[in-house]
């Protein structure tokens, strides 16, 4: 496993196609972003808050077409052994439960006020390889990312992601 993750990182850092790492087309998302809320609204209406009314996250959208995403449940719990690799099983679901992150590359169709991410590496295994669509807009130093309905919880869940520019 170790060995393909480091085959992956070192194809995608070296032997990537430099296309993808050239300037996007918008410079609006350019920079640091800090997470304001995140709701899901699902299909018959109802608003969940599945990360929490105060969740954390950093979005990092960078000038080159490099993006880093990271979001996570300020509640979860330390492990007890002070040892990352040794958690106890339910310390280690609450871990993966807690957070979410990806980077890659990213592309940007301004006329159609979509980003589209190429996602390299990502807590959550299956969006390795994938490109993840969000639409986009911005208000003065507000951003808000609103993904297509996804499967989450058994249920079709369309997110609503609200950052702030970091100063």
């Amino acid at each position: 496993m170790i060995r393909l993750v480091f085959l992956t990182t070192f194809i995608a850092l070296f032997l990537g196609n430099p296309a993808q790492l050239s300037e996007p087309e918008s410079n609006d998302l350019v920079g640091s972003w800090h997470l304001i809320s995140i709701e899901g609204h699902n299909t018959d209406g109802t608003v969940t808050y599945d990360w929490g009314r105060e969740p954390v996250g950093l979005l990092m959208f960078g000038a080159n077409g490099r993006l880093s995403f990271h979001l996570l449940k300020p509640e979860r719990a330390n492990f007890a052994t002070g040892d990352f690799l040794r958690p106890t099983p339910e310390e280690l679901s609450e871990a993966f439960l807690g957070y979410f992150g990806y980077f890659g590359t990213y592309t940007v169709d301004d006329d159609a006020k979509v980003v589209t991410i190429h996602i390299e590496g990502a807590a959550y295994p299956n969006y390795i390889g994938s490109n993840q669509r969000r639409f986009f807009s911005i208000d003065g130093d507000r951003l808000t990312l609103r993904t297509p309905p996804e499967r989450a919880g058994g249920e079709d869940i369309t997110y609503y992601v609200i950052w702030e520019r970091d100063s």
